[in-house]
Parts: C-alpha cells; sequence; structure tokens
C-alpha cells in the first residue's frame, strides 16, 4: 500500500511540471507582424514675374523729351514662374494733374483733373476697380486693377503660361505747352497673384480680388 501511494504522488507532480513547462514556452509561439508608412507631402507656391518685354526694347532717348500724342510700346504682362495654377491681376497707375488739354476737333478744354496717359486694355482683360489716389488733398493718379479673364470668370494661369499683354502702348494727353514740360512722369505697374484652388465657390474676378486683399491689407 505505500509503495502505491510514492508513485501516485510521483504522477502528481510530474503533471504538474509538464503544466507549467507548457505554459511558459507558449509565450513565444506567436506568428507577428508590423509596418510603417511615411506620407511625404510637397508644399506648392504661387510666384509669378511681372514682364514689360516691348517696353524694355525701347531706346532710352525714346522714353525721355516725349511729346504731346507721342505713342510709346509698354506691354505689361505676367508669368506664371510658381508650382500651383494662380489667378493673375494688374494694377496701373496713371498720373494725374490738373490741367487744360486740346480736345480732337483742336479746341482747348476748361481746365480739369486730366489723366496724363491713355492706352487701349486688350481682350482677356476686365476691370475690377479704380481709385483715386491723393496727396495733400489733391488727385495726384488714378489706380486701376485689371483681372486676367472675363467680368464672370478669372482665368487660370498655369504653370510656365504668360498672359496677353494688358495693353501694349501708352500715349500723352494733348496738353497745352508750359504745364508738364520738363516733369518726370511714372506709370507704375504692380502684378498680384492668388491661388486657384480652396478660395471659395465664387470665380467672378472682383470677388477673387477681394480675396486676396482682404489677406494682404
Amino acid at each position: 500500500m505505500r509503495k502505491k501511494r510514492i508513485w501516485k504522488h510521483i504522477t502528481v507532480i510530474a503533471l504538474a511540471v509538464a503544466a507549467a513547462t507548457a505554459a511558459i514556452g507558449g509565450i513565444s509561439a506567436y506568428f507577428t507582424d508590423t509596418q510603417e508608412k511615411t506620407n511625404t507631402l510637397t508644399v506648392g507656391s504661387v510666384k509669378t514675374d511681372l514682364e514689360e518685354p516691348e517696353w524694355e526694347d525701347v531706346p532710352s532717348d525714346e522714353k525721355t523729351d516725349i511729346t504731346p500724342n507721342q505713342t510709346i510700346k509698354k506691354d505689361p504682362r505676367i508669368t506664371n514662374t510658381g508650382a500651383n495654377d494662380a489667378y493673375a491681376f494688374l494694377e496701373i497707375q496713371v498720373p494725374v494733374k490738373k490741367i487744360i488739354t486740346v480736345g480732337p476737333d483742336g479746341k482747348k478744354l476748361p481746365t480739369a483733373d486730366t489723366e496724363l496717359f491713355t492706352y487701349k486694355v486688350n481682350d482677356g482683360w476686365v476691370q475690377v476697380r479704380s481709385s483715386d489716389i491723393t496727396t495733400s488733398g489733391k488727385v495726384t493718379a488714378r489706380s486701376y486693377v485689371y483681372a486676367y479673364g472675363t467680368k464672370t470668370q478669372c482665368t487660370v494661369l498655369k504653370k510656365g503660361e504668360t498672359t496677353t499683354p494688358l495693353f501694349d502702348s501708352v500715349t500723352l494727353v494733348n496738353a497745352i505747352e508750359g504745364q508738364i514740360d520738363e516733369e518726370t512722369l511714372n506709370i507704375p505697374v504692380k502684378s498680384y497673384a492668388i491661388q486657384t484652388e480652396h478660395i471659395g465657390e465664387s470665380k467672378v474676378p472682383s470677388d477673387v480680388f477681394q480675396i486676396y486683399m482682404k489677406q494682404n491689407q
């Protein structure tokens, strides 16, 4: 009887050891896997060049000592040099002075605030704003902003594309002598551009320009 009890105890111990061994060995038998992915994004850009190739080719002596009604080549245009499509705008500031001019019929006109240069806007551009620039209470220039497009839709300027010229030339007003003689007259030109995507549903030039102005005022 005593011998049988010994074997019974040995059997119980053996089963306990086997169970413990199985439990320890089980934690190293899983199949495992790890994956990693890096999403690379490139930030775009809106960049433009303002160019006047015809104006640059005008000899220096032709840009001085100009006379009433003389026309000079001047052709502002914008090239998209950035990564993103853009909507483009040009601002022109025309000098203004209170002078007497001669009308088409050769008669003198009354003294008035007069734009000293005129130009003809080419197709593909539309005016979106005009305003007077004053100094000490006097109007010294008039600002005009034009959008590349139509009245209802801005034209997309894609990467590498260039707009048509806003105009091809400017003409000095037919002023009576002695009023602007030997004056240096400037016609500042400024370009603006804004991305085409994620700026709202409206593509109307005046609305798009308002978005630009709100961000850059």
